[in-house]
């Protein structure tokens, strides 16, 4: 048991020192494997984006694409972060900005489509929040797409998402 902690703090080190020490551009990808117990990739964006979509539409940048072994069957966790701000001048509860992460278009687990609100609008001074969310989901073999996508309750909202990290982390379990 000690062995997989100090794998996995070994990796999480490794995987913090290459995104500390490269200067990204938007859109930077870092993908590292850890002996044999994990596979991480990591996709970021240091730009502010905005939509007023009431239909989920893709996070510009916001995707990954991983490789499971054939034969195999991989458990795939998938973390997004961002630092949020959703305003607009409509009144009444239920406005809120929500985010999803797909699978081969598919959601991943819990699946709660746009009943997951990953930011809410907020008063006058309601600014700039860090929020996060995490997915998971059982994989075969193959070749895999993760895609964020992200929508608003109402069209008098605006969601904008700076500062994000999409984590997606493939455990091997034996294989």
């Amino acid at each position: 048991m000690k062995t997989h902690a100090v794998r996995a703090l070994t990796l999480a080190i490794a995987v913090a020192a290459a995104i500390a020490v490269t200067a990204f551009p938007t859109f930077a990808a870092v993908t590292m494997r850890g002996n044999g117990v994990a596979k991480i990739t990591v996709v970021t964006e240091t730009n502010a984006q905005s939509t007023s979509s009431t239909s989920f539409i893709n996070l510009p940048g916001a995707a990954a694409s991983i490789t499971v072994p054939s034969l195999a069957t991989q458990l795939v966790n998938v973390r997004f972060s961002a630092e949020s701000y959703c305003f607009g001048s409509s009144a009444g509860v239920g406005n809120w900005c929500s985010v999803r992460i797909l699978v081969d278009g598919v959601e991943m687990l819990p699946n709660s489509g746009g009943d997951f609100a990953f930011d809410a609008r907020g008063v006058a001074d309601d600014y700039w929040e860090g929020h996060a969310m995490e997915r998971t989901i059982l994989l075969r073999g193959g070749t895999h797409s993760i895609t964020v996508q992200w929508a608003v309750t109402s069209s008098a909202v605006t969601f904008r998402l700076d500062d994000w990290t999409l984590a997606v982390t493939q455990y091997n379990g034996g294989h």
